[in-house]
């Protein structure tokens, strides 16, 4: 499988058979949204949180090169600040307060009380 990076295809991050720790990564990406939505998001928030994920991942793959000590090219900056402004924007689509958790059911407050 060839090397992943910042400017890998979408349809390349989409074909990552989840070995390898982007595929890893772009899953518990879409996990916290998804709890962080509720648990159910709707079809166009799993457009959104689709969308989040690659973004997200382009950007930690230029954070760790720009770690590591690898020089950010004009275009690099360019894409890095274009991807960071399209991530804000679609992480506000989404609501940057989480959905109030589930109301605990009463098998679990008598759970909870039955350890006190």
């Amino acid at each position: 499988m060839p090397k992943i990076g910042p400017h890998s295809s979408a349809v390349a991050l989409a074909k990552l058979d989840g070995r390898t720790k982007e595929a890893r990564r772009l899953k518990e990406i879409r996990t916290e949204l998804c709890e962080h939505l509720g648990g159910t998001p709707s079809s166009t928030q799993t457009i959104l949180i689709d969308r989040v994920a690659i973004l997200l991942l382009r950007l930690e793959i230029m954070d760790a090169k720009a770690l590591d000590g690898t020089p950010m090219t004009d275009h690099d900056q360019r894409a890095y600040l274009a991807w960071a402004n399209a991530l804000s924007r679609m992480l506000r689509h989404l609501g940057l307060k989480g959905q109030a958790g589930k109301p605990p059911t009463l098998a679990d407050v008598l759970k909870a009380t039955k350890g006190t």
